[in-house]
């Protein structure tokens, strides 16, 4: 009755697994690398679901080959095992980081608990230190066996930690899911451990991947997928929520920007560096404000900065911060072109009677007054022939 329960389970994780992969799969045609790395732990989920399940329809069962197959098995099962954890610390990291290229210098440490199980799991054919198979063909934990649950809790530990104390560096999307994602594998692997007999580690990082792909869902929904900024649906669902907050102390200050000659670039340069623009002028906008304020692109060129502000001042401040980063960034000559930006901005006056749709109209007003202004003192600078 117990075999027949957790083989239905096991079955379940797997469908919801299956579900969430080709859901993805289907959405898009090329991958990021986090979601590369997300399918991937999705695949490794599966699969030692599928190993989990043959461990238990084997254990016990009589004949020379169904015992070799059990070893076998066994021996792959505890060999993965710490793969799934240590795939979501490389999914942690990118999400801190965004650097792919860490996961092949400066995560190679994070490889070796994994070698480690390894090399105990293939000398455990030879002095059962990790498990052993019987006579009976039944299985039974070795004293190394802790080696294991060790293995795996380094990873959630070490990941959670890194998560923790680079919390600044993740975006607050991301941050609760990851965060997250370990406590149900952390409890089970405990019980699991704990009480020999209960195999759920598997099934809770089943439960686990879903929280993130909800995560992933909806993120898609309200970000822009270029960028990785917030897009105009998620804008409207902000300011929205501000004036329906009663328990607001700041009022808002809004920045509405242009990129100038945007058309200009795409067709010299051709649409990818069009797109390396907007993405450059993403970042640059993020670095210009704080973690707690709100950043979407607005539609094509343009870019929408919304901040929490008491005076004027910060407003001012924050739109001198962003004109000085520009300005850095061109200096640099990273590109062929120069970002040239419009800005235009103004604080949302709720006491005035100012909705939403005027506080929008009002700072790109004030956007295209600033490129009109850099229009007319271009055609002045410009040699009379």
């Amino acid at each position: 009755m117990l075999l027949v329960a957790y083989i239905e389970i096991n079955v379940f994780a797997l469908i919801i697994l299956l579900l969430i992969f080709l859901n993805i799969r289907n959405r898009s045609k090329t991958y990021t690398f986090d979601q590369k790395l997300f399918l991937t732990l999705l695949s490794a989920n599966a699969l030692l679901l599928v190993i989990d399940t043959f461990t238990w329809i084997l254990d016990g069962k009589p004949g020379f080959v169904v015992r070799n197959f059990n070893l076998s098995i066994t021996s792959l099962y505890y060999i993965l095992n710490p793969l799934p954890c240590m795939l979501w610390s490389f999914y942690a990291d990118y999400k801190i980081y965004r650097d792919e290229n860490r996961y092949k210098n400066k995560l190679i440490p994070l490889y070796m608990p994994m070698i480690i199980i390894t090399i105990l799991t293939i000398l455990s054919f030879f002095n059962d230190g990790m498990f052993y198979i019987d006579g009976n063909n039944i299985y039974h934990r070795g004293k190394l066996f802790y080696m294991l649950p060790a293995v795996t809790y380094f990873y959630f530990v070490y990941t959670s930690t890194q998560l923790v104390i680079k919390r600044k560096m993740i975006r607050k999307n991301d941050y609760t899911p990851l965060i997250v994602f370990a406590i149900p594998p952390f409890i089970s692997g405990l019980i699991q451990s704990i009480f020999y007999g209960i195999s759920l580690l598997w099934i809770s990082t089943t439960i686990s991947s879903l929280i993130v792909f909800m995560n992933i869902q909806n993120d898609q929904l309200n970000t822009d997928y270029l960028t990785g900024l917030y897009n105009r649906r998620q804008l409207d669902k902000y300011l929205a929520e501000y004036v329906k907050d009663s328990t607001r102390k700041n009022n808002l200050g809004g920045i509405m920007i242009d990129v100038n000659s945007f058309k200009m670039i795409n067709d010299v340069y051709g649409h990818i560096v069009g797109d390396q623009a907007l993405e450059y002028t993403g970042k640059i906008l993020k670095k210009s404000i704080r973690k707690d304020d709100f950043i979407a692109r607005y539609g094509g060129d343009e870019f929408a900065v919304i901040i929490k502000i008491e005076k004027k001042w910060d407003l001012i401040n924050t739109v001198k911060r962003i004109k000085d980063n520009i300005a850095k960034f061109n200096a640099q000559k990273i590109t062929p072109y120069k970002i040239d930006l419009s800005i235009g901005y103004d604080i949302f006056d709720l006491k005035s009677g100012m909705t939403i749709k005027q506080f929008l109209k009002n700072i790109d007003n004030s956007m295209y007054k600033d490129k009109r202004r850099k229009v007319m003192q271009y055609r002045i600078k410009e040699p009379v022939s």
